[in-house]
């Protein structure tokens, strides 16, 4: 009886052991995973590639609430190619809060002073006017980011520029070599010096055409200053100015314009971030440029698809893939598939049917005779979710690729 009892109470202590040993001091309640992103798939386009970029952020150096290194990662995990942070060129609230903040650290309990970049004169009492903000450090500092996580993307240097006194509206300014030398009181010749540079304007989240038709507008697109416009920021699209680039050859962009985090707005509705997707050769700010100067570009917002007909079209029937099955025994119909090999969801009304073409998805349909001609219809389609000049869905015939 006391052998067992002894190894009774031996078995109890080697148990009590070897359960404090298997106790961690960490356990992981989920296998993180820092390099999983989401791949918008997109076709090759007429010999191009297709890369999608955000061409208008913010970061806390200016009015928004995340970093140039957050802006790049939010960019990265979230499908973006080409990235352009374009903090506010004449107001820095973020910089600002700072000062306020680290006030109390300064010999006078006082705030550092902020000023305007460009303001260079020394005041007549000699007085240091204070403090200025590094925008190519802003640049830098994402860039460091982009390397160091081997992310690849291209990060174009630019910026906001706004006279919002004079109501002429706010311009982001992109492929700036030196972005703190082109201040200039005048907004018109803070164009030129961009220009000067070799870099792009476009006009920001202009809403309706009545608001820039005014003398110095005129004068500015005259000048031959402004190449593009973002006809779409976050959810918003503005379907005057599609007519606008194309009168006036313009190329169209669409961008978030965040200030706050880009998830909370975008994937909880079920979509992609806003973004421009630029028809390209290759992603290098030669090849993109050139593009974007060519006008080779769409615009994606909320599932929607926005630009010039012909490039619609040429997208969606690069992206979606068109069989002929079988033509019936009387001869009165024809049956074709239509598969999307892309990330983006097409929207096919035919009368009043509407059929949704999911992302990597086959639909079967079937196209009888037409009232009018008494021949049976071309597999074509009104896209509902695509827009192009006259605020109109374009009606877009698919390729046949017979087996």
């Amino acid at each position: 009886m006391k052998r067992l009892l002894l190894f009774l109470a031996a078995s109890g202590l080697l148990a009590t052991a070897t359960a404090q040993k298997k106790i961690p001091a960490t356990y992981n309640t989920c296998k993180e995973s820092w390099n999983r992103r989401t791949e918008i798939i997109t076709p090759e386009v007429k010999g191009y590639n297709c890369y999608k970029a955000d061409l208008h952020v913010h970061t806390s150096y200016s009015d928004g609430c995340v970093n140039p290194s957050g802006r790049v990662m939010e960019a990265w995990y979230e499908g973006m190619d080409i990235l352009a942070i374009t903090d506010h060129l004449e107001s820095h609230g973020g910089v600002r809060k700072f000062f306020k903040v680290t006030a109390p650290y300064n010999k006078n309990k006082k705030p550092t002073r902020y000023v305007v970049p460009g303001s260079t004169k020394m005041p007549k009492n000699g007085i240091d006017p204070g403090l200025k903000v590094d925008f190519n450090a802003i640049h830098k500092e994402a860039e460091s980011t982009n390397i160091s996580r081997g992310y690849g993307m291209l990060l174009i240097k630019g910026c906001e520029m706004a006279r919002n006194k004079e109501k002429l509206g706010h311009y982001n300014a992109i492929f700036v070599k030196d972005l703190n030398s082109i201040y200039a009181f005048e907004l018109k010749d803070a164009f030129k010096k961009v220009k000067e540079q070799g870099g792009l304007i476009f006009h920001n989240h202009p809403s309706d055409v009545s608001r820039y038709e005014t003398e110095w507008h005129e004068d500015v697109h005259n000048s031959g200053l402004i190449d593009g416009i973002e006809v779409a920021n976050g959810y918003r699209y503005y379907p005057q100015m599609v007519n606008r680039c194309i009168e006036r050859k313009y190329f169209m962009v669409g961008c978030t314009d965040a200030h706050g985090f880009t998830a909370h707005r975008y994937s909880v509705n079920g979509h992609f971030r806003t973004h421009t997707i630029i028809f390209a050769k290759e992603c290098s700010e030669e090849k993109v440029k050139e593009a974007l100067l060519k006008r080779r570009t769409l615009v994606y917002s909320g599932g929607d698809l926005i630009g010039e007909e012909k490039w619609l079209s040429e997208f969606i029937n690069a992206s979606v893939e068109c069989q002929f099955v079988k033509e019936n025994s009387k001869g009165d119909s024809r049956t074709y598939t239509f598969t999307n090999l892309s990330s983006y969801t097409y929207h096919l009304r035919r009368g009043g049917a509407v059929h949704v073409l999911e992302p990597f998805n086959t639909l079967t349909i079937s196209f009888g005779k037409d009232k009018k001609t008494g021949r049976i219809s071309d597999p074509q389609f009104r896209i509902d979710n695509m827009w192009c000049a006259d605020h109109q869905h374009p009606t877009i015939e698919f390729k046949i690729d017979k087996k």
